[in-house]
Formats: structure tokens, sequence, C-alpha cells
């Protein structure tokens, strides 16, 4: 089983709904997360709790060093705002190995920070719109 340096992540982002996605520049880190919703249905007499699988969730963050608008793809995050999805890609091993994440994303917040002695450094986050679809 191959293992992967994490240098080579990227995701890619379009700028629009069904346009087409690009990379995000300056990248430092992304992270992934997927769950599902339980409902106990625990009955009186049990000695255990049970549960019921109830609906599955995805969301992103990114983060990176802000160098200018389009590095970031500002113009995503303005799409959400009018009520559009857009197309999202996640590649834990860069765009050449075909194992990746991908969906319709509401990008649901963008963050800047600024700091005397320090980088100006972005953050956003990413809910996935649906289904969230592994390949490879």
């Amino acid at each position: 089983m191959a293992k992967y340096h994490g240098r080579s992540g990227a995701v890619l982002l379009a700028s629009a709904n069904g346009g087409a996605a690009a990379s995000v520049a300056n990248l430092t880190q992304w992270s992934l997360s997927i769950d599902m919703d339980t409902a106990e249905v625990s009955s009186l007499g049990d000695t255990f709790k049970s549960y019921v699988a109830g609906l599955k969730n995805a969301s992103a963050s990114v983060s990176g060093y802000w160098a200018d608008d389009a590095d970031i793809n500002l113009d995503a995050f303005d799409q959400a705002q009018s009520g559009g999805t857009v197309n999202c890609y996640l590649y834990p091993a860069g765009v050449g190995v075909a194992k990746y994440w991908y969906g319709a994303v509401w990008p649901s917040g963008i963050s800047i920070d600024d700091s005397v002695g320090g980088a100006v450094t972005f953050s956003g986050k990413l809910a996935f719109n649906g289904t969230c679809t592994r390949v490879g």
C-alpha cells in the first residue's frame, strides 16, 4: 500500500456554478470531514443503546498564505452568497494521482488574517451540498 506526503496536495475550486475548477494557490493545509447523524432507538429493558443511521454530512476547510484575491478564488465565495454552489476537488497526493474527493460545495466562510510581524493568511470553509464522492 502506497503512502503519500502531503506536500503535493491540492484543492481545485470553481468560481461559478458549473464552471471549470482551478487550483487554489498558496495552500498550506486542507481537511475533509465526513460524518453521519445517528438517532437513538433504545427501548426499555435494553442493556446497550441502539442507533439507526441518519444523513451523512461532508465539509472541508482550506488555509494558506494570501497573495491575491485570485489565488484563493474569492469569486467562489461571492457565488455562494448569491445563492449558488461551485465544484470542488480535494487531492491528498496531487492532481497526478487518481485519488480524490469531489462534489458541489457552498463556500460558507472566508477569513483573512493579518498581524504585525506575520504573513497574511486565509482560511475558508466549504460545505458539501449533497454527495461527497471518493475516487480511487
